[in-house]
This record gives C-alpha cells, sequence and structure tokens, in this order.
C-alpha cells in the first residue's frame, strides 16, 4: 500500500497500525509536504455498524479539541473506489514513540518521571472532562499515550492519542451502553457499560502502575480485583496511596475530577517533611496497632476554666427563678401542678446540664476509634467502664480523608488556627465530639481536637491514610475572625 495516494492528496508512507476494520497509515500530505496521520474506516467484511458510530464520533469530537497535547484535526474525506469503500480521517503527525514502545525496548521510569507523565496527563483530562459536555477517552493505556524525546531533567513532550473510543456524557444520556476500551485498564463501572471523567482516572492510574512495575495491570489484580503493586515497587507512600486511591475499584473513592487528582499530586497534603513520628511528638494520644486493629485513643481534654465559671454563672440564677419564686408562692398542693411548674420554671436549666455533660467529658472522657477489616467503630471510656457507639461503619464504606484547616487572618491579632480531620463514608452519620463526636447527617466522621496540635493532625492522617489506603487531600480556610 505504500506510495498510494488517497484523494489526489496523501501519499501512504507505511502503516502504523490495524485493527479489524481499520488502518493507521502515515502519510505524507503533497500540498503541505508535511507528515500526517491517516485512519481509514473500511467496508469490508470486518466492517461492524458501531465502529462507523465511533468513527464519525472520533471524527467530530476531534475537530472540535484545541490541545497541545492532543493532534489536530486536518482533514475527513470518503474512500469510493472499486477496490476499497470507507471513510477517512486526517491527524496531524507526532513523532514520538508510545509509551507501550518505550517500556518493550527497556526503558524505565523514575517516579519523578512517572509523576511528569501523570501531570501532564491530567492536565490533558482535566481540558477534556471540563468541556460543555464532558469529553471521556475511555482508552487510556501506554499504546495511546505519546512521549517525546526527553530534555534535561524532563521526561519528554507527552501526547494523548487514539480517540477511536471516545463519548461525550451527553452522548452517553442518551445512548446505550457499550463496552468500550481495553481489559485491565478499563474500570469495572466501564467494563459494565457505563462511562464517567473518573474512568479515564482509573486507566490513567493503571498506566502509571505499568511503568512502575513493567506488569500489565491485568496480571497484578488481586481476588476483589483491586491492583496489587505496592510490594513490587519502591515508591514514595505518598505516591503509592495516590496510585491506589485513582485505582480505587468502588467509583466513589476514587478523584471526582483530573483537577483534584492534580492537585493532589503536584502537593501532597501529607508530606513526609511534615511528618513527624510518634516518638518525636509530646503527645497525649495513645495509637496501638496491631495485625488486624488500629486504635486512637484520646484522654480527656481536661476542665476548661471558662466552661466551669459559665455553668456557676447559670446554675445560680436557675436556683433562684425554680426555687424561689416556688418558696414565695407557697408549696404546690396537687401534683400535677408541681410537674406544671417545674417544666415551665425549669426550661432554663436544659443549658446547664449540657454544660456539666461537657465538663464531663472534658475531665473524665477517654475517646476511641477502633478500625479493623470490617468497621470503624467509636466508644467511650468513663471510669473504667466501656461505652459504644451503635452502628459501626464498615470500613468498605471509607472513601475520603481530608485535613481541615481554618486560619484566622485578622492583621490586628496573633494568628490562630483550627485543624480537624475528617473521615468520609458513603453510609454512617457520625461526627465526633471533642476528639470523636456526637452523630450528624452529614455521613462523616470528624476528628476535632481542640488541644491537639498540628503535627498531631499530620500525624494522624498519615497513619489512617496508610491504613486505608487512601490519600488525604487538604482544605484550608482563612478568615478574619478569631472565633474559634
Amino acid at each position: 500500500m505504500e506510495n498510494k495516494i488517497l484523494q489526489d492528496r496523501y501519499e501512504i508512507q507505511k502503516q502504523l497500525g490495524k485493527n479489524p476494520g481499520r488502518k493507521t497509515l502515515l502519510a505524507k500530505d503533497l500540498e503541505t509536504q508535511k507528515l500526517v496521520v491517516v485512519k481509514l474506516l473500511n467496508f469490508d467484511v470486518d466492517f461492524d455498524w458501531q465502529d462507523l458510530k465511533l468513527f464519525e464520533r472520533e471524527a467530530q469530537i476531534i475537530e472540535e479539541l484545541s490541545h497541545p497535547a492532543i493532534p489536530k484535526y486536518l482533514d475527513s474525506f470518503k474512500v469510493d473506489s472499486d477496490s476499497s469503500k470507507g471513510f477517512g480521517l486526517v491527524q496531524t503527525y507526532i513523532p514520538a514513540k508510545s509509551l507501550e514502545e518505550h517500556i518493550q525496548s527497556g526503558r524505565t521510569f523514575s517516579e519523578a518521571e512517572v509523576k511528569q507523565i501523570g501531570k501532564a496527563l491530567l492536565e490533558v483530562l482535566n481540558y477534556l472532562h471540563t468541556r460543555q459536555p464532558a469529553v471521556i477517552h475511555r482508552d487510556i493505556k501506554p499504546s495511546n499515550i505519546l512521549l517525546g524525546n526527553r530534555s534535561g531533567n524532563h521526561v519528554g513532550e507527552v501526547y494523548l492519542v487514539d480517540f477511536g473510543s471516545v463519548k461525550t456524557t451527553a452522548q452517553q444520556q442518551g445512548g446505550t451502553m457499550t463496552v468500550v476500551g481495553t481489559y485491565g485498564y478499563m474500570s469495572q463501572e466501564q467494563f459494565g457499560g457505563r462511562s464517567v471523567p473518573a474512568s479515564d482516572l482509573y486507566s490513567l492510574g493503571a498506566t502509571l502502575i505499568y511503568l512502575v512495575t513493567g506488569s500489565h495491570p491485568a496480571d497484578l489484580l488481586g481476588g476483589d480485583m483491586v491492583i496489587e503493586f505496592e510490594e513490587s515497587v519502591n515508591l514514595s507512600s505518598d505516591f503509592i496511596n495516590w496510585l491506589k486511591w485513582m485505582t480505587q475499584t468502588t467509583l466513589k473513592k476514587r478523584p471526582n475530577s483530573a483537577e483534584v487528582a492534580l492537585k493532589e499530586l503536584e502537593n501532597p497534603t501529607i508530606c513526609e517533611s511534615q511528618i513527624l513520628a510518634n516518638e518525636s511528638i509530646n503527645t497525649r494520644i495513645k495509637l496501638i496497632k496491631k495485625k488486624d486493629n488500629l486504635e486512637i485513643v484520646s484522654p480527656p481534654s481536661g476542665l476548661r476554666l471558662r466552661e466551669i465559671i459559665i455553668s456557676i454563672l447559670f446554675f445560680l440564677p436557675s436556683l433562684l427563678i425554680i426555687y424561689i419564686p416556688y418558696i414565695l408562692l407557697g408549696a404546690a398542693e396537687e401534683l400535677s401542678e408541681l410537674v406544671l411548674y417545674l417544666i415551665i420554671f425549669g426550661l432554663p436549666t436544659v443549658p446547664i446540664f449540657m454544660i456539666w455533660r461537657n465538663i464531663i467529658f472534658s475531665g473524665c472522657v477517654y475517646t476511641c476509634i477502633s478500625v479493623n477489616p470490617n468497621y470503624v467503630q467509636i466508644k467511650y471510656q468513663i471510669f473504667g467502664l466501656t461505652f459504644f457507639k451503635f452502628r459501626p461503619i464498615s470500613k468498605s464504606n471509607i472513601y475520603r480523608l481530608v485535613v481541615d484547616i481554618t486560619i484566622s487572618d485578622n492583621p490586628k491579632k496573633q494568628q490562630k488556627y483550627l485543624a480537624r480531620l475528617i473521615i468520609s463514608a458513603m453510609i454512617g452519620n457520625y461526627e465526633l465530639k471533642h476528639f470523636l463526636s456526637e452523630q450528624t447527617a452529614f455521613g462523616s466522621l470528624k476528628i476535632q481536637p481542640p488541644d491537639f496540635t498540628l503535627p498531631e493532625i499530620y500525624w494522624l492522617a498519615k497513619e489512617l491514610s496508610d491504613y486505608f489506603g487512601l490519600p488525604v487531600l487538604r482544605n484550608i480556610t482563612s478568615i478574619e475572625s478569631d472565633s474559634f
């Protein structure tokens, strides 16, 4: 087929790839004298109408895209000759080898290089996923990623090619479920015929795992369909957790956007320099690690003078409100009158009991969060007795760890901060008070230690991150008030 001219313009140089019903050719544009890529869809014995649908979609979407890491649309045409019938799509040619070719040739990639590749591709995916409607590639894998020549400390220019499986979210909503992609690089929802932007993130994560291990992701699948690669690589714990986050089998446990994944890759929330060893932290928290169980025990924070004073100030007036009028007016003659009287005049005492309850928790109650392979359980210990929070949360429902930091930025006062560690779950309505909290309706566990330091928060976040296999996200809010 070499030297054959298509459309009186494109002189074929060589064949680059072939799939049933499709050919990818390197050609010379006789008008511009530049090399181009020509994709041909032939109406032959291997033709499938689904292929025509995908081909037309690829041409339509490619024509609308404009990104330096994506081949540009140049032309499209019909092929109608005695020997061949079909359609052609012309794109710019990128003189670069695929990641697959680099691996097959024996090239290895350092952690820094793999991160560079990941960042470049996340920027491309962010461009695709933020379009209206969002564009989903659906076939991210080493053979569809090109890598140009490296320069200095840079891994080389990264390109995403082959949009033959591409689809928009709008097309997906109105169409039928079709399984498109490559086994080993497909997420479970994509394997089931449903693709979302986070499906591309899974494929990217699987691709990067291939780069660091040299093994096909399908060969690393465990019994629960999780890619198991940690023991075969020498990577930082932050990067391992990030890769595990990207390849979570459960959709909700993955990053919800390429932008979020990119931010975490560029600036890991819990850096090694931020993590202090347990021995180096002057902490009252006990971390008990066993083979199948992890416990974090928080001692009482201690009595607060302000709360004691407030309780006394509330307590004395309430006594006057309840008993002095009762004495002056005379004892109630009927029991019903007494009950009614206490209901009416006893309402102001409700805050007192709440305050004293907080004092008891602050001064006497140890709080423990226990994590094992099956569930997350909260329990309180007071005077040697243990009380359990009911409805424990399954460990499999934990999908996000967030260090939330609120900073007071009042220029007239000293800067203050409030840090908390939030464990988000798909089900479960828990918020822990003081160290671990009361129930809310937000489906999260909030660890909010008012007396604990930021290094302690980072340390706990790191321990939980390693245990759950999830990265720790960071949310920083700056306010002018220091009311907290």
